[in-house]
C-alpha cells in the first residue's frame, strides 16, 4: 500500500501573456470543493503521472497535450495523509472559449495573472507550486 493518500497529475498551461489556466472545482467536488484548482486527477495503477496527465486533459478539456514537460513533483499533508502531486507544464493553445465548451469537470474555468491569484480561494499547497511557476 502507498504511503500516499492520493497521487495525482496536474497541468498548469500559460498564455502569451503568462497567465495560467484553472478550473473552479463545483461546491459539491471531493477535493478542494469550491476553491481554484489544477486541472488533472489521479493517477490509475500500471499509468505514468505523464500518461496520467494526457488523458485527464482529454477527459476534462477534450485537448491533446503535445508538449508538456515535467515541472516537478510535490508532497502536502492532506485529509486522509500525504498528498503526491506530479506537476506538468506546458504553453496554452487552445482558445478559452472552446475550453469552456468543451469543459466537463468543475464549475468554470479561467485565465489569471499572478497578481489575480493572491486573491483567489486557492488551497496553500497549490499557492505554493503557483510560486514556483511564476518564479523563473
Amino acid at each position: 500500500m502507498s504511503k500516499y493518500f492520493r497521487s495525482v497529475a496536474v497541468f498548469v498551461l500559460k498564455d502569451g501573456e503568462g497567465r495560467v489556466l484553472l478550473q473552479h472545482k463545483a461546491k459539491d467536488s471531493k477535493v478542494l470543493p469550491g476553491q481554484w484548482a489544477f486541472f488533472g486527477g489521479g493517477i490509475d495503477a500500471g499509468e505514468t503521472p505523464e500518461q496520467a496527465v494526457r488523458r485527464e486533459a482529454k477527459e476534462e478539456l477534450g485537448i491533446d497535450l503535445k508538449r508538456v514537460k515535467f515541472f516537478g513533483r510535490y508532497v502536502a499533508p492532506f485529509e486522509g495523509g500525504l498528498w503526491e502531486q506530479f506537476v506538468f507544464v506546458g504553453k496554452l493553445t487552445y482558445p478559452l472559449e472552446k475550453l469552456k465548451q468543451q469543459q466537463t469537470e468543475g464549475r468554470g474555468l479561467g485565465l489569471f495573472s499572478y497578481a489575480q491569484l493572491k486573491k483567489m480561494k486557492i488551497n496553500p499547497h497549490i499557492m505554493k507550486v503557483l510560486n514556483d511557476v511564476f518564479t523563473p
